[in-house]
């Protein structure tokens, strides 16, 4: 019971990241791990592929002479109108799962991905590289082995029936468009207290200043249109503490979040490698697709 709970989580890791990715650059106010669930649910298994390419895209102006709550907001803001951005992840909780791999997004038409490539769990690697898919109001997810029996079959998930309040709240962020809006992106990267400007730093090889916050992941909600969450130890952290490292031309390069609060700590990296470059990914063919009943996207959620 206890590693199908932890393949269920890690399958809800890439889940977090893509829900993360759609705001990359603005915050992953919940980008929290998915609680413990029953062992019941079933899981999928892969192939198709994505491929972001091309080389970032440098413009603007610097950001590190400005009052530091000012810089970080505009910075967050430029970077979320990008049409694309993609990199790379790295997840880990409490020593349980510690997972890498690649991130992609698309405003116009909306798409987004994530896949796992590396995978530890309880401290032993894990050959599954589960992906998520999401394309407009349809996300296909791929667990590739983590729950066995499943096959080589990938669940479609209709975005705009998502149960419970986490189902709700990701349904929002990824099909409402609003996130698209830059003045609610503003707002909501307004939700970082506590900014303090840390000094210039390396990233990939390119000069970056560092920002430090503390991101109030109600308001965050309120200023994207959504109902608060009610902060508790085993669902949504109050705050969660933000790094953000900027490039001269006023674009995010990485962001960290980390929740130390109550007995879910985690750590989520994102790194930005290009912005405004295409985005290519492909759905899996329908053969290999199976719809999801609302009992296994409740355990999935945590419901």
């Amino acid at each position: 019971m206890r590693h199908a709970r932890l393949r269920l989580a890690a399958l809800g890791t890439a889940s977090a990241v893509v829900t993360a990715a759609a705001w990359a650059g603005t915050t992953a106010a919940w980008a929290t791990p998915v609680p413990d669930v029953p062992s019941s649910a079933p899981a999928g298994s892969p192939e198709p592929t994505q491929s972001p390419t091309g080389s970032e895209s440098p413009s603007a102006s610097p950001t590190t002479t400005a009052e530091p709550a000012t810089a970080l907001q505009d910075a967050l803001t430029k970077s979320a109108e990008a049409n694309t951005a993609s990199g790379t992840m790295h997840f880990s909780s409490q020593g349980k799962i510690d997972a890498r791999g690649t991130w992609a997004r698309q405003n116009k038409p909306n798409l987004l991905t994530a896949k796992v490539n590396q995978l530890t769990l309880d401290g032993k690697a894990n050959s599954a590289k589960p992906q998520i898919i999401v394309n407009g109001e349809t996300a296909f997810v791929n667990g590739d082995g983590l729950i066995p029996n499943q096959g080589n079959t990938w669940w479609k998930v209709p975005l705009n029936n998502l149960p419970g309040e986490r189902g709700k709240m990701i349904s929002d962020l990824l099909t409402s468009g609003r996130l698209q809006d830059p003045a609610t992106i503003k707002q909501i990267a307004g939700a970082h207290k506590d900014v303090e400007n840390e000094g210039e730093e390396e990233v990939g090889g390119q000069t970056v200043t560092h920002y430090s916050s503390t991101l109030d992941t109600q308001e965050a909600a309120e200023a994207a249109g959504l109902p608060a969450p009610t902060p508790s130890p085993t669902n949504w952290p109050k705050t969660l503490r933000v790094d953000t490292w900027v490039d001269s031309s006023g674009m995010v390069k990485r962001q960290q979040f980390r929740n130390e609060e109550g007995g879910r700590p985690f750590n989520l990296n994102l790194t930005v490698k290009e912005y405004d470059k295409p985005v290519t990914v492909q759905t899996p063919p329908a053969g290999q697709v199976k719809e999801v009943d609302q009992q296994t996207l409740k355990n999935l959620l945590g419901e």
